[in-house]
């Protein structure tokens, strides 16, 4: 035990500034050992407690403030719990001095004084941390620690994570206290995030009952800034120079050639505009009176008030977390989308994520230098490698080709990462395990392209509907802001029974050098670009949302599913489509919100018009005319071969496409038999009382369990560890 720490509190309970000196030690006296004992100290302590007053060790002593208060705090507890018996027992002598009060008397007397005596105590000690932190209080030499600002893990060197200097208002008290130096920190400005963290923090000192509790059970997601850190402080249209250089070097002639016809070299220059989004958050809070009917415990604080601000902060705290977690989505899948002044926009179309700058980079985009030498042109950066499509049976062999068309002079800098969506990793690992689990060499759960330990692998998580890879320099691509926090400083305005709330900020994910600017394509030679990848993002099975109330565009991907219109619409064109490539449309939804097509037009090369279901699907290519071809047609289950009526382990054997029985009892699907690693294998429901079902565990991994009625479907794919994995749904 560290006595040091309790000189301070001894001292306090005896009421002296110091103990009494024995041939010049420090020692207590009889009568201060009595005191103690009478406070609840066993003579043991008080021994070893005389012992280290009067043989201090040499290597010790020095206790902190923060120590010194703990022991204060500690005795504090103990005396408090003795006035706390003393007071029963008043209580108790008073209840029998109403039947006896003469001869209780005298008791009553004493108790009243020691109860005094331990009040002046609790006094004196609960003043004490605050008054005198054990300075000079007792015989420790060492001083306590100074605070020390030029600390850069802990607020000023202090102990424990609640001082640490990853908390943002620990940064910002460091920053004020610099300021008074005259030295200048650039710090984030205070968000409503910092306050959910301090609320945390000091979660320990405040409870809320459990019955008050309104529980919200929305999930954070990881923040891509982990991979790509944000800078802040940028506005739209920022330039950024890059310089290409050519080749200077060669063999010394300086003896017997002139200057001039010699000279070699040249220097591009290429530039990296940053493009920088506008999104906002507008909300309007009706009258909230209503809330008064149902039960909002401790929130409501402000009675019959229809503006329960209270109840608003809470709601926007979750609304914190759900623009948070929009922005995290937008990040990896956003497409930016023009917007309607007046129409609420979906947050996937505020801003262009990563997988959509990428694909501008590969298939070109206009642009937007402002007094560019291509401004206003069609420029292509990216020129992709020709790989095969990425399955679990052969991820290993693709990354190790496409890592090996990166030059050299790049790839064997030890700089190059190689990003993947996070669900290839465990395809990865178990490619490794298959082919190299025997080799001694081999380890498990490497996270570098095994054939060249130097490219590091990074996931980039929400990333499954992508196949698409890429290699570039660690540390290329960034997420921009203008403003640190910006999102979350929400503007709140009160009109009469309503309350509008709202926040504008900016936002970015792109790299800060991508390549040379080719108008034309064919000129492209990789030679000139920092950025590497695959020649395919999205797989074909894979459909994206079409717009509301609109012709279908195929400028992202050739895949794509109708949503609920406002009325029955009739296509009439495919936009963006591109001559030769097969185009597959998918019905969203049928009926009064559908979609048709009839046989005239661009499309009057069809078989006949097309009124889909739900779930059908219509292939057409266009051709260069501009009308389009039916290639096929399929309702959701029409060529399917139909597994067996009550089959819980069906063959998929000679077809990838099946569809379940009206079964007769209850079926779960537990293994697929005959099937081949690599290959998708889609199962359309049929019925409904006794559907087949397909649980998450054994020998499938799903996102979760499957029920399989009549108009679902589910896409697997086996993995060469013998598992199925889930691909898509609906």
């Amino acid at each position: 035990m560290n006595f040091a720490n309790l000189i301070p509190a001894i001292l306090g309970i005896l009421g002296l500034t110091s103990f009494s000196k024995v041939d010049g030690k420090e020692c207590l006296s009889d009568e201060e050992r009595a005191a103690l004992k009478g406070y609840g100290f066993s003579d043991r302590f008080l021994d070893d407690f005389n012992a280290f007053l009067q043989n201090p060790p040499t290597a010790a002593t020095g206790s902190t403030p923060n120590q010194q208060m703990a022991a204060v705090a500690a005795v504090l507890g103990q005396t408090t719990e003795q006035l706390q018996a003393k007071t029963a027992e008043l209580d108790a002598l008073k209840q029998s001095v109403a039947t006896d009060k003469a001869a209780h008397a005298a008791a009553i007397q004493a108790k009243e004084a020691e109860i005094t005596a331990l009040n002046a105590k609790i006094q004196t000690l609960s003043a004490l941390p605050e008054t005198d932190p054990g300075k000079g209080a007792g015989s420790a030499t060492a001083t306590a620690p100074a605070f020390n600002l030029a600390d850069e893990q802990q607020l000023g060197g202090l102990s424990g994570s609640f001082f640490s200097l990853e908390r943002p208002y620990n940064q910002r008290a460091r920053a004020a206290l610099l300021a008074n130096e005259g030295k200048m920190l650039a710090v984030a400005a205070p968000s409503s995030v910092d306050y959910k963290g301090l609320q945390d923090d000091l979660g320990a000192f405040y409870r809320t009952s459990w019955t008050k509790r309104l529980q919200s059970f929305l999930v954070e997601l990881p923040t891509i800034t982990k991979l790509f850190p944000t800078e802040a402080g940028h506005q739209d249209l920022e330039t950024l120079v890059n310089l290409f250089l050519g080749e200077f070097s060669q063999a010394d002639t300086s003896d017997k050639s002139e200057f001039d016809k010699v000279t070699k070299g040249t220097y591009e220059f290429g530039h990296e505009t940053l493009r920088m989004y506008g999104v906002m958050f507008v909300h309007k809070f009706q009258s909230l009176k209503q809330l008064e009917k149902s039960w909002i415990g401790y929130l409501n604080r402000e009675g019959s008030n229809p503006v329960k601000l209270s109840f608003i902060e809470y709601l926007l705290v979750e609304t914190a977390k759900a623009l948070h977690n929009e922005r995290e989505l937008r990040y990896v899948n956003g497409v930016r989308k023009e917007p309607d002044p007046d129409k609420p926009g979906r947050a996937m179309d505020a801003a262009d994520g990563l997988y959509e700058f990428l694909r501008k980079r590969v298939d070109g985009h206009v642009d937007f230098t402002p007094n560019g030498g291509t401004t206003g042109k069609t420029v292509y950066q990216i020129k992709p490698f020709a790989l095969p499509r990425i399955t679990p049976g052969n991820i290993g062999e693709v990354f190790y080709q496409g890592t090996s068309m990166i030059p050299s002079v790049f790839r064997d800098t030890g700089k190059i990462v190689l990003y993947i969506p996070s669900f290839m990793l465990p395809w990865y690992h178990k490619y490794n395990e298959t082919h190299y689990g025997q080799n001694q060499d081999y380890k498990a759960g490497i996270n570098y392209v095994k054939e060249f330990p130097g490219v590091r692998i990074k996931t980039i998580p929400n990333a499954d509907n992508h196949h698409r890879i890429f290699w570039t320099i660690d540390g290329n691509i960034q997420t921009f802001c203008q403003i640190s926090g910006e999102m979350l400083r929400f503007h709140l305005e009160q009109q009469d029974w309503t309350v509008k709330v709202w926040s504008n900020w900016k936002e970015s994910i792109q790299a800060t050098a991508v390549g040379y600017k080719y108008t034309n394509r064919a000129d492209m030679d990789g030679s000139r670009q920092l950025i590497w990848c695959n020649d395919y993002d999205l797989p074909e099975t894979y459909y994206v949302e079409g717009d509301k109330d609109k012709n279908p565009d195929a400028l992202r991907h050739s895949s794509i599913v109708t949503v609920a219109n406002s009325t029955a619409f009739e296509i009439t064109d495919i936009t963006n489509a591109e001559v030769g490539k097969v185009i597959a449309l998918k019905c969203g939804a049928d009926g009064e919100n559908g979609v048709t097509i009839e046989k005239a037009g661009k499309f009057e090369l069809l078989t006949e018009a097309w009124t889909p279901k739900k779930g059908d699907v219509l292939r057409v290519m266009k051709r260069a005319d501009g009308k389009f071809i039916e290639v096929s047609r399929a309702t959701a289950a029409a060529d399917s071969y139909q597994f067996p009526t009550d089959e819980t382990t069906p063959s998929v054997q000679g077809a990838t496409v099946f569809i379940t029985a009206a079964n007769t009892k209850a079926t779960a699907i537990t293994d697929l038999t005959d099937a081949v690693a690599g290959v998708v294998y889609t199962i359309h429901g049929a019925g409904a009382a006794n559907a087949s079902t397909i649980a998450n565990g054994e020998n499938f991994v799903l996102t979760k369990d499957m029920t399989l009625k009549a108009g679902a479907f589910i896409q697997l794919v086996k993995a060469a560890d013998g598992k199925f994995y889930e691909v898509a749904r609906g």
